[in-house]
């Protein structure tokens, strides 16, 4: 059974990894329950490198260790073969004149102590919006299949055996204009006024240090507002900041209160010390608490609940019990989107209005044979949802 002691041990077992100490642990781990949680998190790997460097994966279970192994091993051939690739996409870029920027995974990657324990689905590269055709063409000769192409703020490719690339034509968008998001949609509507120059090539371009804190964390924000996000990020960021001691943080501080992520740096950043610090983890203020409850339910990669959570009280906008008429707004909007909506989800339908019944039908047939399990899942959380 996974409990606030496995997750604690979890974490104290990376802190000792992170930091070259001995396990502060009293108890024995329970090793399956270590590794479900791990695995939920997308932290096998880096587990498995922390019970190495410990010496208590002799203690574990053959069963359990050689799984550790295993999804230490898939990742690491993961990384050198998503390394090898993502160089051969750049080099094309470079040779067909493309800015592009790449983001997240393969920035936070060389912060972990040994190669290939962040474990990841995909690698994210910004890159000039104006040229997605020639970026389309390229992907496809080379064996890409696009999946979600032109929908959304990314187009996404897959080649097997593992390949996933997330091709960014901008980095935030809003379905509606009074989402919290619109606010990060206009922050970086003109993202390459906020990068700098590669040195070492003619079209690559990075965020400083401080300026991809600041879109990390409004990233994960993104998600945590959803879905919700998981340990992995509470570790990204500790590790981040880590490996940055000089970063200047006055001007993040004046960035996030731009977008409004101050608390959430904080408690992100606070709890993160706690956890992985070389030192056993304090207690837990109030917000910090809620902010690993959250994210220890949630997973990496968030929950159906916890987006069903986050979309009634999104609608509601109060502190009172979800109502009945709520959840009735919630599925009808689920039905009948708002306007704006279409202009991200849907561009044609939002350029030719005649065309929103067509769509509509093609969104039941859709939503019944393609989505249809997940479909039910939320319509039956938003149901039963009751007040915790």
């Amino acid at each position: 059974m996974i409990t606030e002691s496995t997750v604690r041990t979890l974490c104290r077992l990376l802190a000792a990894w992170i930091h070259e100490t001995v396990l502060d642990v009293a108890e024995t781990p329970d090793y399956e329950a270590l590794f479900q949680t791990a695995n939920r998190h997308l932290l096998s790997a880096a587990v498995c490198a922390a019970l190495e460097q410990t010496g208590l994966m002799e203690d574990c279970p053959p069963e359990t260790a050689k799984r550790f192994r295993e999804a230490k091993a898939r990742s690491v051939r993961k990384t050198i073969l998503m390394d090898a690739e993502r160089g051969k996409i750049l080099t094309a870029l470079e040779e067909k004149g493309i800015w592009y920027a790449p983001l997240k995974g393969p920035v936070i990657n060389t912060d972990y102590p040994q190669y290939g324990t962040r474990q990841f689905a995909d690698n994210d590269i910004l890159f000039d919006e104006e040229r997605w055709r020639d970026v389309r063409k390229h992907m496809r000769r080379n064996g890409y299949t696009a999946e979600g192409f032109r929908v959304g703020i990314h187009d996404v490719y897959y080649k097997q055996p593992l390949y996933n690339f997330e091709m960014h034509r901008k980095l935030f968008s809003a379905d509606i204009r009074k989402d919290i998001l619109y606010v990060y949609a206009d922050y970086y509507g003109n993202v390459r006024d906020r990068l700098i120059k590669d040195v070492d090539n003619r079209f690559g371009y990075h965020f400083s240090d401080e300026d991809f804190y600041i879109y990390f964390l409004a990233h994960a924000y993104k998600h945590y507002y959803t879905d919700g996000t998981g340990l992995r990020t509470l570790l990204d960021v500790y590790l981040y900041r880590r490996a940055r001691p000089e970063m200047d943080t006055v001007y993040i501080g004046e960035e996030l209160r731009k977008l409004g992520l101050t608390e959430f740096e904080t408690v992100c950043r606070s709890l993160g010390e706690k956890l992985f610090s070389p030192v056993p983890c304090p207690e837990l203020a109030e917000r910090e608490r809620d902010m690993l409850n959250w994210a220890e339910s949630s997973g990496v990669y968030g929950t159906i609940d916890h987006c069903v959570q986050s979309g009634l009280r999104r609608i509601q906008n109060d502190e009172k019990p979800v109502t009945a008429r709520t959840k009735m707004r919630y599925l009808f909007r689920w039905f009948f989107p708002e306007w704006d909506w279409y202009r991200l989800r849907a561009p044609f339908v939002y350029r030719h209005r005649w065309a929103v019944p067509f769509y509509w039908v093609y969104r039941l047939f859709r939503g019944v044979f393609v989505y249809g399990r997940r479909n039910l899942r939320e319509a039956g959380a938003v149901i039963i949802y009751h007040e915790r």
